[in-house]
């Protein structure tokens, strides 16, 4: 390893460390400035690059949410179901959802709810009768990686997403 004394106070400074410094220097603006616009535009919380939709194949069902989140704070997700003019529909979670996330609110409330084999199961009556259903629901991450979900409504084509979820 190359070493520079210095006269004055024969110091010792080693070349590396230098050329590091030297680096740090010419590079180290350019990436707080593309740090600083990553989460400007989104990339670590609810922005363009975050927020995002997926339409079931049969176009019964169109989730909302963000691609992006921080552990243990909160997330939104919005379903928007195209459902027959019945008594009420079903919306069933699978996947990782349930292992990953933990539900704070749910509006409207479902009428009954049940969990068997990972799977969560809401149903709904007695809603208004209109063309499109919305459910909002207010999620808490439970630890950091990657989730894939699915949602269906009344057993139809599943949505499947994947969200990434930072400590």
């Amino acid at each position: 390893m190359a070493v520079i004394k210095s006269s004055s106070e024969q110091q010792v400074e080693h070349l590396l460390w230098l050329r590091l410094e030297s680096a740090a220097r010419q590079y180290g603006f350019v990436m707080l400035i593309l740090l600083l616009m990553a989460g400007f535009y989104g990339l670590f919380s609810k922005d363009i690059f975050s927020n995002a939709y997926r339409l079931s194949t049969d176009h019964s069902l169109r989730v909302d949410y963000q691609r992006f989140g921080r552990s243990q704070s909160e997330m939104d997700l919005k379903l928007s179901m195209r459902v027959p003019q019945s008594d009420g529909y079903t919306l069933t979670f699978g996947g990782q959802f349930m292992d990953k996330f933990e539900i704070n609110e749910i509006y409207p409330q479902p009428w009954k709810f049940s969990f068997n084999h990972g799977v969560l199961t809401l149903e709904f009556h007695d809603l208004p009768q209109v063309e499109t259903q919305t459910l909002w629901l207010s999620l808490q991450p439970r630890d950091a990686g990657k989730v894939s979900s699915t949602l269906r409504v009344n057993h139809q084509a599943p949505v499947a997403i994947t969200q990434y979820i930072y400590p």
